[in-house]
């Protein structure tokens, strides 16, 4: 019950995100900001099991999914979408293919941002053979990228926010688990966090 009660408070003053992936905080975060002046938006990422728990729990007024929720207490609306590419230097050799797949890459080594949300889990399920070379801090990680040749993985949403690498091919992945419907969900109570959010998207 203190739990519940402080979670109450807190969300009188701040509105908490939860979400699956880093990409979709990049828009969602700055939306809130703007929308609500007069309160804090925090965020932060965490397994779909916890995002579901923390709604329920009001420890979020909204979280983002990579599927859609089937549950008459909540309000599921699709979000967008993200794909998943290949960073390659020109001189790797797939670095002329239109299209990849995880397998084509499986065994080599590469670089990997720990902190991707559920990306994290598909890159190695898909990639098994892959020795990952994991950077915790996204400022040593971008460092790496920029004096590697190892090759990492991007997407169109990173590519739409930070624009091409330089020295670097970027190709799409092909395979299904490359790709994702993104999914905001709040409790059916609190519909207009979410339609406010999603008409201001839009317009």
């Amino acid at each position: 019950m203190t739990r519940q009660v402080r979670a109450f408070d807190r969300s009188r003053h701040t509105i908490s995100v939860g979400s699956c992936a880093p990409a979709p905080l990049w828009e969602i975060v700055p939306r809130l900001t703007e929308l609500y002046p007069g309160m804090a938006v925090s965020s932060e990422m965490q397994d779909c099991g916890a995002l579901l728990d923390g709604l329920h729990s009001r420890a979020y007024q909204l979280i983002v999914m990579p599927e859609p929720v089937d549950d008459p207490a909540l309000l599921c609306i699709q979000l967008t979408e993200e794909h998943l590419y290949f960073s390659l230097p020109p001189a790797h050799p797939l670095s002329s293919a239109k299209v990849l797949r995880f397998a084509d890459l499986d065994g080599e080594s590469m670089l990997l941002l720990a902190h991707i949300g559920f990306w994290y889990g598909r890159a190695r399920k898909n990639m098994p053979q892959a020795l990952f070379l994991t950077q915790d801090e996204p400022a040593a990680f971008d460092e790496l990228t920029r004096m590697s040749a190892l090759p990492f993985f991007t997407s169109d949403l990173s590519l739409k926010r930070d624009g091409m690498p330089e020295n670097r091919v970027c190709i799409p992945i092909s395979d299904p688990d490359a790709h994702v419907t993104y999914y905001c969900v709040c409790l059916s109570e609190q519909h207009q966090l979410l339609s406010r959010l999603l008409q201001h998207a839009v317009q």
